[in-house]
């Protein structure tokens, strides 16, 4: 019955809500999926300028490898005694009519005996360094070295579209392939230079006994032979009277060169990785200075696109719209299930000391009870009795605060007097349970209060102490005062298994026991605590749950007066 009523209430609701998303959705989808094109666009873009950027900073390291060795005297690869410095060198070494040296290693090492079998692999040293530095020369002047062209094409289409350049895919190309063309004529320059470097060296060295006059110094150019990475170049020397062609070259650790021009674009693209390129081929994405093509493993995350503030109007108006009649509706059904598991919580724990009730009068009436078990068959009637009362007035009083109805008596007190005045109460109650109370309460200070509210409040918790807290060590509940600016606190602590804090909002809600918890937990109907905060926000105060070491503790704040 409960579920046909709920589906006859939220089904057609749910209808109207269908039709109404379904329309704000269809108006929406075409304004997202253009936004949506114009933020991968953006995306792309920055993409591409982080990527010219990297090129640009990794080329400029590989620049300066390439300056630096080409600018080192060709007698340094030739005379013994020099030591490799840089660990991304693995040695540097010269080819003279076929015969492999080096000026910093021994022929015997291991290094330099592999380079020799990776250099002799075909059999003629000087035939495959002189094709490989040739096909790396051949690379070298395929590249373009003019952007005229491009750059007039870009100018017009930026004219023509101003306001999404940036974003455009034709704009992109065109300003890589410029940028690729630019950083060629930087290192081209570079090299020029270091040709001039090299021509006053030849002017000015004097000939060096065994290595013979310099008469040409060429350009270092990186190839790869297998997985190797060297730099190459022709150096053309003469002895007595006879000129003789030498290549000298640096191998270079090809895993080393690769972490050092990654790290100089780590910030701007943190996922890339280098790609050898054995042919160069004209790619706005391959290196200029070595035979690398940048491989960016973009990562470019989804972006939502921004909602135009008419969007968002819109859906807001609409969402209200349906969160408010849902809320009502829940809100009205919320109290009808509330009222029902009121009655049948209630019926519950009527139930229950009834039962006993009609068990011990029929067997005390029937003389079943030995004379000395009838105290406390006496004693247990006597505990139902005042659980009923309790309960009772529980109901009672959260009547008269819902109805609007409840008076208040105000009059003045003395805290640790009132206190005292119900003690006994408060032991009796804990005594069920076998418990005891402690207070610590030495404390003078007048209020104006409703005093028989103040009392319910506080046995309402002694009271829930002595339902949860039973069995506790030390089996002790404690009550003590403390003062603040405004309030005075009273504070109650027992020594149970505590409260969640998932759980402590929950408990000052009036009714959240079903009659299915009442009956599987401790006597109750989930009212006292609600009902003691409601009574305590009606004094001015208030009631609330908060941390302690063992047990639960509740602080309940009185105002003070003036």
């Amino acid at each position: 019955m409960k579920i046909a009523r709920g589906i006859c209430i939220w089904v057609p609701l749910a209808l109207c809500g269908v039709i109404m998303l379904g329309a704000m959705t269809w108006l929406t989808r075409g304004v997202l999926a253009s936004e949506k094109e114009r933020v991968l666009a953006e995306a792309r873009a920055d993409l591409e300028e982080r990527t010219r950027l990297a090129l640009w900073r990794m080329d400029a390291l590989g620049s300066a490898v390439l300056l630096r060795e080409s600018q080192l005297p060709p007698v340094d690869f030739h005379m013994s005694g020099k030591e490799v410095e840089d660990s991304a060198v693995h040695l540097r070494f010269e080819v003279r009519s076929g015969r492999l040296a080096s000026s910093e290693m021994d022929e015997t090492t291991e290094k330099f005996q592999f380079l020799r079998r990776l250099l002799s692999r075909n059999g003629d040293i000087d035939a495959l360094l002189n094709c490989a530095s040739e096909v790396s020369e051949q690379a070298w002047r395929s590249l373009p070295k003019d952007a005229m062209e491009l750059q007039s094409k870009l100018a017009e289409t930026n004219k023509a579209n101003p306001a999404s350049k940036r974003a455009s895919a034709v704009y992109q190309s065109d300003s890589n392939k410029i940028e690729q063309v630019q950083r060629t004529k930087v290192l081209e320059s570079q090299v020029a230079f270091s040709q001039l470097s090299n021509t006053n060296l030849i002017t000015n060295a004097a000939p060096v006994t065994g290595f013979g006059e310099i008469l040409e110094i060429g350009g270092m150019r990186p190839v790869w032979i297998g997985e190797e990475l060297l730099l190459l170049r022709h150096v053309t020397v003469r002895m007595a009277e006879e000129i003789s062609p030498v290549i000298q070259g640096v191998w270079l650790d090809a895993g080393k060169v690769n972490g050092l021009l990654l790290k100089e674009a780590a910030d701007l693209l943190p996922t890339a990785t280098l790609e050898k390129l054995v042919f160069r081929v004209d790619d706005p994405l391959g290196l200029a200075s070595f035979p690398y093509r940048l491989q960016r493993n973009p990562v470019i995350p989804p972006e939502a696109p921004p909602w135009s503030p008419a969007l968002v109007i819109g859906w807001i108006a609409v969402l209200f719209a349906l969160f408010t009649v849902s809320l009502l509706i829940h809100g009205v059904m919320r109290l009808s299930e509330r009222r029902a598991s009121f009655v049948s919580a209630v019926t519950h724990e009527l139930r229950t000391p009834l039962t006993t009730f009609r068990l011990y009068s029929d067997m005390l009436e029937s003389g079943a009870v030995r004379p000395e078990k009838r105290g406390e068959y006496l004693r247990v009637l006597s505990r139902e009795a005042d659980r009923l009362a309790h309960l009772v007035e529980n109901v009672l009083s959260f009547s008269k605060i819902e109805r609007g109805s409840a008076r208040s008596s105000v009059r003045e007190i003395v805290v640790d007097e009132f206190l005292e005045s119900v003690r006994d109460r408060l032991e009796a109650r804990l005594a069920t349970a076998e418990m005891r109370l402690e207070m610590r309460i030495p404390c003078k200070i007048r209020l104006q209060v409703d005093a028989a509210a103040v009392e319910h409040i506080i046995f309402n918790l002694i009271d829930n102490a002595a339902k949860y807290a039973a069995g506790g060590d030390p089996p002790v509940v404690e009550i003590r005062t403390a003062t603040s600016v405004r309030h005075l606190e009273i504070v109650v602590t027992d020594s149970g298994p505590g409260i969640p804090v998932s759980e402590r909002r929950r408990i000052f809600r009036a009714f959240h026991k079903s009659a299915r918890e009442a009956a599987e937990s401790r006597p109750g109907v989930g009212l006292g605590l609600a009902l003691s905060r409601r009574l305590a926000k009606s004094l001015g105060g208030g009631l609330d749950c908060v941390d302690a070491e063992q047990g639960a503790r509740f602080v309940l704040r009185l105002p003070l007066v003036g």
